[in-house]
C-alpha cells in the first residue's frame, strides 16, 4: 500500500486524531480507578494511603519465611472455613465449574447490592495469623453473569483498620477462567499494616456497571502465593506506535536509562504521525519491545467472528516477526475488551497479553490463563505516583500506559515528572522481554 493510500485509509477510520484505529481507550473512556486516592473502611471512614518511604513489616528480610515457588494457599476443596458476608450474596461449592481439583467456590450476589462477598476469619484458631510478607497472591476467577466486572481481595493486616486491598477490573472474558495476579491498589493506615499478621481475608465480586439490575455470579479457585522478587518493577507501555513515542518519550527516557514497550499497528508504520522502522529499530537497540497491536480499527475484536479475530492477531504478529522484532510474542488488546474467543486466541498465539485492568500485577507472574493489567499513566498524576509507590513497597509490577506525548497529548513536563518519580523510587524499569529473562513469567 502506497504511503498516500495508507494515510487515506487511516484517516477514513478516524486514526489520525482519535486513535480509533488502535482502539486503546478503556470501555468507559477513562481509568475509573484514577480518581480514588484514599481507601475506605467498612464504615465509610477514609484513611491515608502509603508514602514512598514507608515499609511493610516483615519485608526487610527477603529470606524470612520465603517460599521457593508458587504454592497453593487455598484450593477451595473444602468451604467450611469460608462464609458469605451477611446480606452480600450466597456461597456454595461447584463441582461443575472448577479450575483445579474437584470443586470451586460459587458465589451469587445479593439482589439488593448486586455484589457477592465471602470471607475467612479462622486463621487465629488454625495456628495463628497468616504471614503474607514477601508473598504476592494469584487467584483463578470466572464470571458467568456480566461482561465487565471487578474482583477484589482484602487482607485484614492485622484488623479492619488496616485493610490491604487488591482490586482488578476485567473487561472480559465472560465465562472463562482467568488467572488474576493480584496487585495492591489501596492500603488503610499503611504505617500500621503488618502483612505478617493477616487475621481475615475477604473476596469480593461486583458488576462494573453500578446501574445493573442483575446480581453477579462468579467462581473462585486455586488461590496461590508466589515469592516476591527483591525489588518492585514499573513498565512504561505505549499504544499505537505514534511518532511522539520516539521524538518525545524515547529520547527523554533514554536520558534516564529507561526502556519501554510499544504496541505497534503494522498498517500505520511510516504513515504521518506514526513511527518509522528506522525509529523502531533504534528503540529496540536501546532495549525496547515492539509488540503486536492488531488493527481492529473502530470495531472491537470481540465483536468480530473468531476467524477474523485470529487473522488480525496473526497478521500483526507475522509482520513483527518478519522484520525481526522479538516482541512479536506479546500482544496489547485493542479497545481493552477481551471476549471469550479473543481470550482463547490470545492464549494460542501469544505468550503474554496486556489489557486495561486498573491495577498492578503480582510478581512473579503466573502466566497460564492470565491477562497483564495496565493502568493509565497519563491520568491522575497522584494516582500514578501512588501505584509506583505500591510497586516499590509490595514488590509488584506496575505497567503504565501512554499514548501521545506532547502536543495535544500528555504534556512533556508531566511525563518527565513521572520519569523523575520512578528514578527516585526503589523500583526497576522493565520490559516484557526483561520479565522473561529474569524468570518472572512462571
Amino acid at each position: 500500500m502506497k504511503r498516500q493510500t495508507r494515510r487515506t485509509f487511516l484517516t477514513t477510520v478516524g486514526a489520525a486524531g482519535s486513535f480509533s484505529l488502535a482502539g486503546c481507550t478503556g470501555i468507559l473512556g477513562t481509568d475509573d480507578e484514577t480518581t480514588t486516592s484514599e481507601s475506605t473502611t467498612d464504615a465509610g471512614t477514609p484513611s491515608n494511603t502509603t508514602a514512598p518511604s514507608e515499609t511493610t513489616s516483615g519485608e526487610d528480610n527477603p529470606d524470612d519465611g520465603q517460599q521457593s515457588g508458587p504454592q497453593t494457599f487455598e484450593s477451595f476443596e473444602k468451604l467450611g472455613s469460608w462464609s458469605a458476608v451477611e446480606r452480600q450474596g450466597t456461597l456454595k461449592k461447584s463441582t461443575k465449574q472448577k479450575y483445579e481439583g474437584s470443586q470451586s467456590a460459587h458465589i451469587v450476589g445479593s439482589k439488593q447490592t448486586k455484589e457477592g462477598q465471602i470471607f475467612r476469619a479462622d486463621f487465629a484458631q488454625s495456628g495463628g495469623p497468616v504471614n503474607f510478607s514477601n508473598k504476592n497472591l494469584s487467584l483463578a476467577f470466572k464470571c458467568t453473569s456480566h461482561d465487565f466486572v471487578k474482583i477484589a481481595v482484602q487482607l485484614y493486616a492485622p484488623d479492619r483498620g488496616h485493610i490491604v486491598e487488591m482490586k482488578r477490573t476485567l473487561y472480559g472474558p465472560k465465562g472463562k477462567w482467568v488467572r488474576v495476579n493480584l496487585g495492591v491498589t489501596s492500603a488503610m493506615r499503611p504505617k500500621g499494616v503488618d502483612l505478617s499478621k493477616v487475621y481475615q481475608m475477604k473476596i469480593i465480586g461486583r458488576p462494573n456497571d453500578s446501574n445493573t439490575n442483575k446480581p453477579i455470579e462468579f467462581y473462585v479457585d486455586d488461590l496461590k502465593t508466589v515469592p516476591t522478587p527483591k525489588k518492585g518493577m514499573v513498565m512504561l507501555t505505549f499504544d499505537d506506535g505514534l511518532a511522539s513515542q520516539y521524538t518525545k518519550a524515547f529520547k527523554t527516557m533514554k536520558q534516564y536509562g529507561f526502556s519501554g514497550v510499544d504496541a505497534i499497528i503494522p498498517a500505520a508504520v511510516y504513515d504521518d504521525g506514526f513511527l518509522t522502522q528506522g525509529q523502531m529499530r533504534e528503540m529496540t537497540e536501546n532495549g525496547w519491545d515492539m509488540i503486536a497491536h492488531p488493527n481492529a480499527q473502530a470495531r472491537p475484536l470481540d465483536q468480530r467472528p473468531a476467524k477474523e479475530q485470529e487473522q488480525l492477531m496473526v497478521d500483526a504478529k507475522k509482520w513483527l516477526k518478519q522484520y525481526g522484532y522479538a516482541g512479536h510474542k506479546y500482544m496489547a488488546v485493542p479497545k481493552n475488551v477481551m471476549g471469550p474467543k479473543t481470550f482463547d486466541l490470545a492464549n494460542k498465539h501469544f505468550e503474554a497479553t496486556m489489557s486495561f485492568g486498573a491495577s498492578p500485577n503480582a510478581l512473579p507472574v503466573i502466566k497460564k490463563d492470565t491477562i497483564l493489567s495496565r493502568m493509565y499513566g497519563d491520568g491522575n498524576l497522584q494516582k500514578t505516583k501512588q501505584m509506583i509507590d505500591y510497586a516499590a513497597r509490595y514488590k509488584q509490577l506496575t505497567p503504565l500506559m501512554f499514548h501521545r506525548i506532547g502536543g495535544d497529548g500528555f504534556p512533556e513536563q508531566k511525563f518527565k515528572q513521572v520519569l523523575e518519580y520512578i528514578k527516585q523510587s526503589n523500583v526497576e524499569v522493565v520490559t516484557l522481554t526483561d520479565l522473561e529473562k529474569k524468570g518472572l513469567f512462571i
